[in-house]
């Protein structure tokens, strides 16, 4: 996040690899190929396969006039061998394309399958295969479109505008006893009126940002906390909403080119276990370790440099796991593999969900610094 000024630049022209794990050499820029495998992931771990639908009200007249089980069988066959290709690396804007396609198509074929979350997850896919070189950021407008058409639908409705929506929510759907229990301490309806302006507020606000490069960072961080927020009250990801609406911020991110050169002081056994983790996980080598004993120039215990910017201490080491594309695949496949319900894993997802927030989002990620100063040992 901290190079949010992305361009979208193929990625190197090698043949890429059938290692899921390796993010080079595809016709997509980094940041957009992340997104997509991290999603196809998610798609395969919560076997979203078996919700997919035969014709039944469909949005299009005609569609239920296909036989329902050759629609339905050939939608799924379609889904799956096009998720595995972008995870695999087998020609991922063409396959991003198609499963992109097959949700879209899914979603107009039944009303009963119908989503945001859905259409939403697979206008990305759909999108990101249209993202060839020198074409415009779609998935960032489209993600600029949907804060804007979630803020004004709520900017003008009532029940927003008096707290009634998320009182209602919170009280009688989701019995969130805390809130109930903070809410009957203040005046009637106040606090969910404070949610519901900060809310729109929200929405709204990183409009803008979302569209004016020099605020891409901004944007990433107000989007991840906002949708980490509605995940920690409800503990639900909204079937796709949360993976697909956070996956997204990665089409800001400008991925560095080359290794990226790491220094550290080799009298400390924390950056000497930094190096053996991080390089067991640099599937792809894209960070150059050198030790250093004694610089001039070197402060703390682990340095970071690229290009122009330089990050110090648990800085350089949350800078590396943010540069690291498995990360990403990682924390999408631990808060997928828990269903998504009440109970244990509710609580499982707030705990993956609340550890990155603190160990690698601003402005958890600041207190940490302060607690941990470079000096370190």
């Amino acid at each position: 996040m901290a190079l949010a000024t992305s361009t979208l630049t193929p990625a190197a022209a090698s043949k890429p690899s059938w290692n899921p794990l390796k993010f080079g050499s595809t016709d997509l820029p980094t940041g957009l190929l992340i997104m997509v495998k991290s999603l196809a992931l998610v798609l395969l771990l919560t076997n979203h396969v078996r919700i997919l639908p035969d014709p039944w009200l469909p949005f299009v007249p005609g569609v239920d006039l296909i036989p329902p089980v050759l629609f339905q069988r050939t939608l799924q066959t379609v889904f799956i061998v096009s998720a595995l290709a972008v995870l695999f690396n087998r020609h991922v804007r063409l396959a991003s394309l198609v499963l992109g396609s097959t949700m879209l198509l899914a979603v107009l074929s039944s009303k009963a399958y119908y989503g945001n979350n859905k259409t939403f997850c697979g206008l990305m896919f759909f999108l990101t295969g249209l993202s060839a070189p020198g074409t415009r950021p779609f998935v960032r407008w489209q993600l600029g479109i949907t804060y804007f058409g979630a803020g004004l639908n709520k900017l003008l409705d009532t029940d927003w505008h008096s707290g009634v929506f998320f009182e209602n929510w919170a009280v009688n759907r989701l019995h969130h006893s805390w809130y109930i229990a903070l809410d009957s301490m203040l005046p009637p309806l106040f606090l969910g009126r404070l949610v519901c302006w900060t809310t729109i507020m929200t929405e709204l606000g990183v409009v803008p940002c979302i569209f004016i490069r020099r605020l891409y960072y901004w944007a990433i961080c107000a989007n991840i906390l906002f949708q980490s927020s509605l995940l920690l009250f409800t503990g639900t990801t909204f079937t796709l909403f949360f993976y697909s609406m956070t996956a997204a911020s990665l089409a800001f991110v400008n991925w560095p080119e080359g290794p990226l050169h790491v220094m550290y002081d080799t009298r400390r056994g924390l950056a000497r276990r930094a190096r053996r983790t991080s390089e067991l996980l640099d599937i792809e080598g894209k960070f150059a370790w050198t030790p250093v004993e004694v610089e001039m120039n070197f402060r703390g215990w682990l340095e970071l440099r690229n290009g122009g910017s330089r990050w110090t201490g648990f800085r350089a080491l949350r800078t590396i796991v943010l540069f690291n594309p498995l990360t990403y695949l990682v924390i999408a496949g631990l808060i997928a593999i828990a269903p998504d319900g009440t109970g244990w894993s509710a609580l499982y997802r707030r705990v993956i969900v609340s550890s990155c927030l603190t160990l690698l989002m601003p402005p958890l990620a600041w207190i940490v610094d302060r607690l941990f100063p470079d000096d370190a040992r």
